[in-house]
């Protein structure tokens, strides 16, 4: 099975950050082996999340990007089970300056309608998410953008307003840079979702075939796809969406669906493992659970009549040492979620664990107690306390044949295309409340998929 994650953006206190990860094939419509080098049927998902909008300027959310990650494409992406962006568009990308990030093109790219996908559509869509910034979108990924030219055909230069900036890769894999078609989509509004389907604004993996919001899509393989997540293992797909996690798990018990992913409870994940038509595939994860302090009304904070900085930190510390991160994790989200030191997740790249640079620092046991929520280096703004990052789960937000969703820094969804179905078998997974950006101390985070036999 393949397996895609994503890693977001974090937080203070409790847990932590939050990312995506998904990947599932089967289905009872499904059939050969995993290794089978032709495609498989369709595979049916299942989800309780929701379609904002299919414009990438008009939305950051786990259902919208779900189906952005099916039918667009980025200039870097992440394969299957890794971290690492890679050419996806791009033909290479690199820094050429250390204000200047410069990224070549693959030759002769088509959208499924037939326009040419070239340089002018790249510097058209970041242009585009900078100027509409939507509320509800992300266009503030990309404050250190300060230009995009495009030189030629096939080359994109983005000049930068701090150098070196080594988050500049998984910018260009985020909810901030699908790319767009510039001959559709308009340069001063979000596009709405009929009109994109209608002009085939697509060169993803897939294609949508037929569109109800936040009732049922189909979508089906698109030929010309050249990136890094490779050819769909599945011909066809479909999401369907529920309004209940009791009727999501239900489907997934009785076979009506392959894929069953956010969200379902702790409980009904734990209960599904219990049932032997229904196999739990656990993998990285990327939500984070935390909670977050106000520095201006809590005790001793910035407005209180007695603030203090130096005992609103040591209120802080004081909570993050008693919160007991195991017990959450076994106890209430019963494995589903892993212990979380630090809001930047294992399987992040350069990530370090909190617990051993603290150690290193201070010499202090106290810092080393796996059952404590420790306090992060530096500012009292990056302490941190609880569990996050998923173990095992029902159903994951990413089908992915490259992956049915994203997380964080990208975030979430693609739909199974390195994966085909066991023979006679369907699978349904679930990445349940799952952390990217932590660590934990049993290593990384990890979310969980079903599968149902």
């Amino acid at each position: 099975m393949a397996m895609n994650k994503k890693a977001l953006h974090g937080v203070i206190a409790l847990a932590g950050v939050s990312a995506l990860a998904l990947t599932a094939c089967t289905g009872p419509s499904g059939g050969g082996s995993s290794s089978a080098p032709a495609a498989a049927g369709p595979i049916a998902y299942g989800t309780t999340d929701k379609v904002t909008s299919l414009d990438p300027a008009g939305s950051y959310d786990n259902g919208s990007f779900m189906v952005m990650n099916q039918i667009y494409s980025f200039l870097l992406n992440s394969k299957p089970g890794g971290a690492e962006p890679e050419p996806d568009l791009a033909e290479s990308s690199s820094f050429t300056a250390p204000t200047e990030y410069t990224v070549k093109l693959k030759p002769n790219l088509k959208w499924a309608n037939g326009h040419t996908l070239d340089s002018k559509d790249v510097k058209f869509s970041f242009d585009r998410q900078v100027a509409i910034a939507d509320p509800a979108g992300p266009s503030s990924l990309l404050t250190n953008i300060e230009s995009v030219t495009a030189p030629d055909a096939n080359t994109v230069v983005f000049k930068l307003k701090l150098a070196n900036d080594q988050t500049f890769a998984q910018i260009l894999s985020s909810p901030a840079a699908p790319i767009v078609d510039d001959e559709v989509f308009p340069a001063g509004a979000v596009l709405p979702d009929e009109d994109i389907i209608k002009a085939k604004a697509f060169h993803g993996q897939y294609t949508i075939d037929s569109y109800k919001k936040n009732e049922l899509v189909s979508f089906k393989a698109f030929p010309d796809y050249q990136g890094v997540l490779g050819k769909p293992a599945n011909d066809e797909a479909t999401i369907k969406y529920y309004a209940s996690p009791t009727n999501l798990k239900l489907d997934i018990q009785q076979g009506n669906i392959d894929v069953a992913f956010r969200s379902l409870s702790a409980t009904d994940v734990d209960d599904l493992k219990k049932d032997s038509k229904v196999k739990v595939v656990t993998g990285p994860g990327g939500e984070i659970r935390y909670i977050t302090f106000n520095f201006d009304t809590m005790p001793f904070g910035t407005k209180a009549a007695d603030a203090d900085p130096a005992k609103a930190t040591a209120v802080r510390q004081a909570i993050a040492h008693l919160v007991d991160r195991e017990a959450i994790a076994d106890q209430v989200y019963k494995g589903t979620y892993l212990p979380l030191y630090s809001n930047v997740p294992t399987v992040s790249s350069g990530q370090t664990s909190p617990s051993r640079m603290l150690t290193a620092r201070t010499a202090s046991p106290a810092w080393t107690r796996p059952r404590r929520c420790l306090p992060m280096p530096g500012s009292p703004r990056r302490w941190h306390s609880t569990c996050s990052t998923t173990r095992t789960t029902t159903a994951d937000p990413r089908v992915t044949n490259t992956r049915w969703s994203r997380n964080n820094s990208r975030s979430p969804g693609s739909l199974p295309s390195t994966c085909s179905p066991p023979s006679g078998s369907r699978t349904a997974r679930q990445a349940a409340p799952t952390s990217t950006p932590c660590s934990s101390s049993a290593g990384s985070p990890t979310s969980a998929m079903l599968t149902t036999t």
